[in-house]
């Protein structure tokens, strides 16, 4: 009867470890800021733009390319990123220091993917084909990978697309400019989704803005339930201050070099 036992607890000890859950490894998003005019790492050059390497989904993908593609690449190169491991491109609006990159970067990697509103320049979309790359037209919110979405256009005089990522933590936002207004964008998000909002990153288009319609922003940006923010690029420095002093630990600087993490 002991042997028995024996036999019996070695059995299902084994079972166990061959057919028993294996924890699954969470994954994590990486997003790397290669251009900006904020600075951050002293080793890297800040310009007036904005581009985000991000890492952890089902695609790599570059959003934005800044204004200049000899920064933008000496940026990537410095931060050890190889142009080579971006599957897609997603171009937020047709301004130069979201876009001038893009055809230097091409000359890297044209197995790429660009992704833009449907409202850019017939020649802007015949450069990238030239240069070898596919493009992919954007006028309504779409997924663009697993878990990765687009916004749609939104706006009337400058069309502009957002980036939306599912993680576990939330939707994470990034924006480019932000023109159709930050707070629009935010309640798309929501709207399209019905998720919480962890974190909203990139331009907020705030530089010229009053002090007084800053902290109404941020005042929606809480209704809201939006739980980090990272305003950088256009935002300006009071847009910053106001969002620091409101978000305290919840507020997270960003400038060229940057790099954040979400489970």
């Amino acid at each position: 009867m002991k042997l028995l036992l024996i036999t019996i607890f070695f059995v299902a000890a084994i079972l166990n470890f061959s057919f028993g859950e294996i924890p699954q490894k969470k994954q994590l998003l990486t997003i790397r800021i290669v251009y900006d005019n904020n600075p951050y790492d002293p080793d890297l050059t800040p310009e007036w733009g904005f581009s985000c390497f991000i890492k952890g989904k089902e695609k790599t993908i570059l959003f934005d390319t800044g204004g200049n593609g000899k920064t933008l690449l000496s940026n990537m190169k410095k931060m050890k990123i190889d142009p080579q491991e971006v599957d897609l491109i997603v171009l937020s609006h047709i301004h130069g220091d979201h876009t001038g990159g893009l055809q230097e970067f091409l000359e890297k990697n044209s197995q790429v993917k660009v992704c833009l509103p449907r409202s850019f320049p017939s020649g802007f979309k015949k450069d990238i084909k030239k240069a070898g790359a596919k493009y992919v037209e954007v006028e309504k919110s779409l997924e663009i990978c697993k878990d990765v979405f687009s916004t749609g256009e939104m706006g009337s005089v400058i069309k502009e697309q957002s980036l939306i990522i599912k993680t576990e933590k939330g939707l994470v936002v990034i924006t480019g400019c932000a023109h159709p207004g930050i707070v629009e964008i935010v309640k798309k998000t929501k709207e399209l989704l019905g998720e919480d909002i962890y974190l909203v990153m990139g331009g907020f288009h705030l530089l010229n803005t009053s002090k007084k319609d800053i902290e109404m922003i941020v005042s929606e940006f809480q209704k809201i339930g939006v739980q980090k923010v990272s305003p950088c690029h256009c935002s300006g420095k009071l847009c910053q201050q106001i969002f620091e002093d409101k978000y305290k630990q919840d507020y997270i600087k960003l400038g060229v070099g940057a790099k954040l993490e979400v489970e």
